[in-house]
């Protein structure tokens, strides 16, 4: 999908939005800032997987609550996300804020499996309420013209706090008197995001109202869901996060194992290269055919899941997470731009919802079924399962190469 805005940004130029506000408006400096935010109060859980082990909770049904904050997003994407739009995108954020809030405090107290479960499941909601509402606010406040350029910034705000967090809460950590002490304090974090809504409610209230628009499926689901190449894309795109989800949550425990110091490092240097991919390579995206950027990106991913089996040197840590990094930096943006391109024009909305459905998915099931491979395996297996997915998933992207599907785009129907 990016790669078809860029074209429309680069086509029109600068062009201000209405109202005579540029791109880097309070507006939507403020909305990065907000997602920053939150997400910053979200990627202290990186270290909950062992966290959780010291609760008394095997590594499988870690893995399962792990996720299950992923499962939830994911089904609240696809029941509520056509009900929510800019009338009631503030209400739906602050809701989610309030659930975030009462959830994080709620680790000081909460340390049974089933009670977890039920608050991972909140925090799902949560996180799901304020992220859908904010992507309506977003295509509401995009200058016509700017989209390409809109979207790149906006992924750097969802990336950065992946960078910054693990290592920050490493630094922390040791000052508490315990872990649910700094899921519980990272609701601060979120404190100065909530006293921007106001403010910004303020500044988009003159926006039209976009009807909603029904997807190219009726009320026939079944009719409606994707296939044929669009369906690939979507299960490459979930095993894409299955690798992103899998490392983020369970590297901590894997540095524990092997006495690496300081792992969140680990995450800093992987997101700083994914975040000056995308902000340095978005003329690559455009000018090299998508199957050589996907399956060069996984095959990346193989290898630097196989070196962090076969090396278990302290000095090799940090070049194989920017190893990580190149090959997750390169393999969205393609694949985002396959989808827009290959979906006829009334599809695209709801073939982009089910991106985002991929990504939940992956996102659940990489923790969980990871955190089986560790229960079984060890952290070995897991690796070798990991550069197996991956290994496998650049091999049937180059057999079956979706882009192939540009050729007949005029009469497909995704």
């Amino acid at each position: 999908m990016r790669t078809g805005l860029l074209r429309a940004s680069q086509t029109q130029g600068k062009i201000e939005a209405p109202g005579g506000q540029p791109l880097a408006s309070f507006a939507f400096l403020a909305l990065c800032g907000v997602v920053f935010l939150a997400l910053c109060s979200m990627t202290v859980f990186y270290s909950l997987h062992v966290y959780l082990g010291t609760l008394g909770i095997g590594a499988t049904r870690a893995g399962l609550l792990v996720g299950v904050y992923s499962l939830s997003a994911l089904l609240c994407y696809a029941a509520l996300s056509a009900r929510i739009g800019l009338h009631n995108a503030f209400a739906c954020m602050a809701s989610g804020f309030a659930i975030l809030l009462a959830c994080n405090w709620s680790y000081l107290i909460v340390q049974e499996f089933w009670p977890l479960l039920m608050l991972r499941v909140a925090g799902g909601v949560g996180i799901f309420l304020l992220l859908a509402s904010a992507m309506v606010v977003l295509v509401a406040i995009i200058p016509p013209g700017r989209s390409g350029q809109a979207f790149s910034l906006y992924s750097v705000a969802l990336l950065t706090p992946y960078a910054v967090m693990p290592a920050l809460s490493d630094l922390i950590l040791p000052r508490l008197p315990s872990q649910a002490w700094l899921y519980a304090l990272s609701s601060l974090i979120l404190l100065p995001a909530v006293a921007l809504l106001p403010a910004l409610r303020r500044r988009t209230r003159g926006l039209l109202i976009a009807p909603a628009v029904k997807h190219a499926g009726g009320t026939n689901w079944f009719a409606a869901l994707p296939r044929g190449p669009v369906l690939l894309l979507l299960l490459v795109n979930c095993s894409y996060f299955i690798n992103f989800a899998a490392i983020f949550f369970l590297f901590k425990g894997l540095a524990l194992e092997r006495a690496y110091p300081h792992p969140g490092l680990f995450f800093t240097v992987q997101m700083a290269v994914m975040v000056a991919i995308r902000l340095l390579a978005g003329r690559l995206f455009d000018t090299q055919p998508a199957s050589r950027l996907v399956c060069g990106a996984f095959v990346c991913t193989a290898a630097a899941f196989l070196l962090l089996l076969l090396t278990h040197s302290h000095e090799a840590v940090l070049p194989i997470a920017g190893l990580f990094g190149l090959g997750m930096g390169f393999a969205v943006p393609p694949l985002n731009s396959l989808v827009y391109r290959i979906s006829a024009p009334d599809r695209r909305p709801y073939n982009a919802n089910m991106m985002m459905l991929s990504i939940n998915l992956g996102t659940f099931l990489g923790p969980f079924a990871g955190s089986w491979a560790v229960e079984q395996a060890g952290y070995a297996g897991f690796l070798s399962a990991e550069a197996a997915l991956s290994a496998l998933t650049a091999f049937l992207f180059l057999a079956l190469n979706p882009e192939r599907a540009l050729r007949h785009v005029d009469q497909a129907s995704a």
